[in-house]
């Protein structure tokens, strides 16, 4: 009795581990990832240490397999973009924590730390970007859509230029705490004149056009805000989610997807996008 429920215990425990994490960091991957691969290693060296020699590939099997089964089925309904990486290093780490067991060397756990920290910080949002922004680099034409300035004046984009437009709602909170980052690359490019910055608010039913104008003045960045006059011809462009950002040179749409300013992001980085745009 007391060896299933050692087993069953080893069978949950990843799973009840990873479930805590989730609460605590609210689907914060890069914090879940890298905690939830180190304390599978922690378990895996505590839990080979009950067991006999002999057990030692059935203990490891209870430990990955099920959470690892949930993974698996969960990817084919919500896709791997969030779960590959854990579908790798799960095995990995609970290998990890039986070598260190065997071995109780310490290079074993410092390379365990800095592989752990290396998934979550760097490999699972580059690999996450990696298959979110797939078809990103275009090369079509684009028509525009109808922009205002806050005095309702309408403004045409110089197709000579690179113009790096970034779209975003009132709704949408994630667009405001990109706005430092946008504002940082804007005064990076200001002084160059072949470079165009500009964020563009989606108008929202709820909206009212002279609050939004306020709450931007508010707000007090200096890369200037545009206005689509409609959200139905930013739908158009199958733009759906926000923030979004597009690129154009020569009146030629060349980068069509997601925002991204992290330092730790190498895929599709904002400024490496431009650089390789002025370098053309």
């Amino acid at each position: 009795m007391k060896k299933i429920l050692f087993y069953l215990l080893a069978a949950i425990l990843p799973i009840i581990i990873y479930q805590i994490y989730y609460g605590i960091f609210g689907g914060n991957h890069r914090w879940m990832i890298s905690l939830t691969l180190l304390s599978i290693f922690v378990l895996s060296f505590i839990l080979f240490n009950k067991k006999e020699r002999k057990e030692d590939l059935i203990l490891g099997f209870t430990i990955v397999f099920p959470i690892f089964l949930i993974f698996l089925i969960t990817s084919f309904f919500t896709g791997f973009s969030r779960t590959l990486l854990y579908l790798i290093f799960i095995p990995i780490s609970t290998y990890l924590g039986w070598l260190f067991f065997k071995r109780k060397s310490i290079l074993t756990l410092i390379f365990s730390l800095i592989l752990f920290s290396f998934v979550g910080v760097i490999l699972f949002p580059n690999i996450f970007i990696l298959q979110k922004n797939v078809g990103v680099h275009t090369n079509e034409k684009f028509d525009g859509i109808s922009l205002v300035d806050k005095n309702k004046e309408i403004v045409k984009l110089d197709k000579s230029k690179i113009i790096i437009l970034d779209f975003w709602t009132t709704s949408c909170g994630v667009c405001f705490k990109k706005f430092p980052d946008l504002e940082k690359y804007y005064l990076e490019f200001k002084d160059n004149p072949d470079v165009e910055f500009y964020s563009i608010n989606v108008p929202l039913k709820r909206d009212d056009f002279s609050k939004v104008v306020k709450l931007v003045d508010d707000l007090n960045y200096e890369f200037p805000t545009l206005y689509a006059t409609s959200k139905k011809e930013v739908e158009n462009l199958g733009i759906y989610a926000y923030p979004h950002l597009l690129i154009l040179k020569n009146g030629k749409l060349r980068y069509d997807g997601r925002l991204e300013t992290d330092k730790y992001i190498f895929v599709n980085h904002l400024k490496s996008e431009i650089n390789k745009l002025i370098t053309e």
